[in-house]
């Protein structure tokens, strides 16, 4: 008999050890919700200050690149006004030797790579052609000037230094073209140099985009645009191939952006792979170059973001897999006492058939709660995030306040903040309350007309204005948890009072109807009602149909309601119309549960 005391005795102690280990209560939850959100947040906050980084940074060497093509134009701009100035420094023509000691002393291709050459355009109005071209023709007898048109003047290339590269443009009128002739007059009206739009130089066997780049001269000094017209006398020029332009003004090595240049819609120069869109940054400037805009856009290269890697956001994000990794250790634990509890089930029944039904039950209800815990942990770490991220959110707008934010501003900023730390701990209190609902059940008599008579006294505050009416029917004294079918009640009487129409004072009717195992109770209003398609839903935890700026409250209420109905042995349900109220019905089995 003692060793049959003793065992029964150890079964006990394992049970409730058992019961123990499986039971996480809503503050655990609430800890680990808010280690996981806190993590999420300063990895967001993490990666936000690396991607802002990477931004900078590409913007910057995006201007760079920008800054550099107009340093290089404003240098080739120089070497241009240094041939006006040695045109002007010759009181008579320059001849074709003079302009070749010239440009050798420039040395172009060391002080000005990128430049194709350096040359001279004279003014010839058409009645001195001839004169013209008996003039260069005694160092040059094959020289011409081509191709024709009919304009009653024309600006053919004298000069052209080196001569071999730029053999084909010797000659060349660039009056017989729209966009040479276009920038050229702009120059002699303006006096200011000038390159051409778009086009193809004579001399570029690979036919890519170029242009001409112009710097007047005049027989006197002219102020006006009158006398800039009449003393025009030509222009030094140098001719570009911007591929050329591009490899002489930038270095690849030195960069991690891709460049596209274009003039309207004519792409100068274009290094954009055919996939640029994907590599995630881009950036576009307008620069004014004498007399054209172009438009320069560069995006990230793949060295960009090999050498903009930042490891902060993937320590972040490491250390968020661990949290992962302990919160399924913790699901295992859980687990593990699920099968203590059938071990234990194999004992109960191995020592008496007596045992089996009360073993079955207590199986079926760590079952139950495990389930439960789980997809409890679920919903609450997803509803709580909502007033962590205000908080987030709003503490990140005052930290970063440069002074910007008026008094108004920042004190709105400020009042979500408590709004937000308010509804968390609404909701920390209302988790840890049904956390509380447990097996640690033990009915007694209750009489539920003693009952229902302390809880309008409870209610009494609410019940002040006179809008609700509460009426109470016949009530019995019953076997039951006083404090869960306290508590049930409570809650619903509250709930009708909370969901009560605006149109009109709020009735409630409590009744209780004896059936032939159990207890019916209902309580009925005519409040503003909940649609069919929500009425199972409105039992499960954080269910709300309304939001939280409309009807306050934690949406536990009901679940709490739907345990503690279990809890009793009971079932509890509602039938509600829109509109024209709510009744929820429960029922408590008769005797002791």
């Amino acid at each position: 008999m003692s060793s049959t005391t003793t065992e029964q005795q150890e079964l006990a102690d394992e049970r409730r050890s058992i019961e123990r280990s499986g039971r996480l209560h809503g503050a655990h939850w609430s800890v680990l919700a808010l280690s996981l959100v806190l993590t999420f947040f300063v990895w967001q906050y993490a990666e936000r200050q690396a991607q802002d980084k990477r931004e900078s940074r590409f913007q910057r060497y995006s201007s760079q690149v920008a800054g550099l093509i107009q340093e290089r134009l404003h240098k080739y701009e120089d070497a241009l006004w240094a041939g006006v100035a040695a045109k002007h420094s010759h009181s008579q023509a320059v001849d074709l030797a003079t302009w070749r000691r010239f440009s050798s002393a420039l040395h172009i291709s060391d002080k000005y790579p990128g430049i194709n050459g350096i040359g001279v355009i004279d003014y010839v109005p058409r009645q001195q052609l001839d004169d013209y071209l008996a003039t260069h023709r005694r160092d040059r007898p094959a020289y011409k000037v081509h191709p024709q048109h009919t304009l009653p003047f024309l600006l053919p290339i004298t000069f052209i230094m080196p001569e071999d590269k730029n053999a084909a443009a010797i000659g060349l009128d660039v009056a017989h073209e729209a966009n040479r002739l276009r920038a050229a007059l702009n120059a002699r009206d303006s006096g200011k140099a000038q390159i051409t739009g778009p086009i193809v130089l004579v001399q570029d066997a690979n036919k890519t985009p170029g242009f001409l780049f112009y710097a007047p001269f005049y027989r006197q000094h002219s102020e006006t645009l009158e006398e800039r017209r009449a003393n025009f006398a030509g222009m030094v020029y140098a001719p570009f191939v911007v591929a050329e332009l591009m490899r002489g003004t930038l270095e690849q090595q030195q960069r991690d952006i891709f460049l596209r240049i274009s003039d309207g819609d004519t792409v100068l120069y274009d290094e954009f792979p055919d996939n640029h869109e994907a590599q995630g940054l881009f950036a576009e400037y307008k620069l004014n170059i004498y007399g054209r805009e172009w438009q320069v856009a560069t995006a990230s290269s793949p060295s960009f973001w090999r050498n903009t890697d930042d490891s902060q956001p993937k320590i972040i994000l490491v250390c968020a897999l661990v949290i992962d990794a302990m919160l399924l250790l913790l699901f295992i634990s859980l687990s593990r006492a699920h099968r203590r509890s059938f071990n234990f089930a194999q004992r109960m029944l191995a020592n008496s058939e007596k045992n089996a039904a009360a073993l079955t039950q207590t199986i079926d209800k760590l079952e139950q709660s495990n389930h439960q815990l789980e997809r409890f942990a679920f919903i609450a770490s997803h509803d709580l995030r909502e007033p962590l991220r205000s908080l987030g959110n709003y503490s990140e707008l005052l930290k970063n306040d440069d002074g910007s934010m008026t008094d108004e501003q920042r004190g709105k900023a400020i009042d979500f903040i408590q709004a937000a730390a308010t509804r968390m701990e609404e909701l920390l209190t209302a988790l840890l309350n049904y956390s509380r609902i447990d097996f640690s059940y033990q009915a007694e008599t209750v009489d539920c007309t003693e009952l229902l008579a302390e809880l309008r006294d409870d209610l009494g505050r609410q019940l002040a204005d006179g809008q609700v009416d509460i009426r109470v029917g016949a009530m019995p004294t019953i076997q039951v948890g006083r404090n869960e079918i306290r508590q049930l009640l409570q809650n619903l009487i509250t709930n009708a009072i909370k969901f009560r129409a605006n149109d009109r004072a709020a009735q409630v009717e409590i009744e209780c109807t004896e059936k032939e195992s159990t207890w019916l109770f209902s309580v009925c209003d005519n409040g503003i009602g909940i649609d069919s398609a929500h009425q199972n839903a409105i039992f499960d935890v954080f269910k709300r149909l309304h939001r939280h700026e409309d009807i306050p409250g934690s949406g536990i209420g009901l679940a709490s309601c739907k345990k503690l109905s279990k809890l009793m042995g009971g079932e509890i349900w509602v039938e509600s119309e829109v509109g024209k109220g709510s009744c929820f019905y429960f029922t408590v089995p008769k005797g002791e549960k």
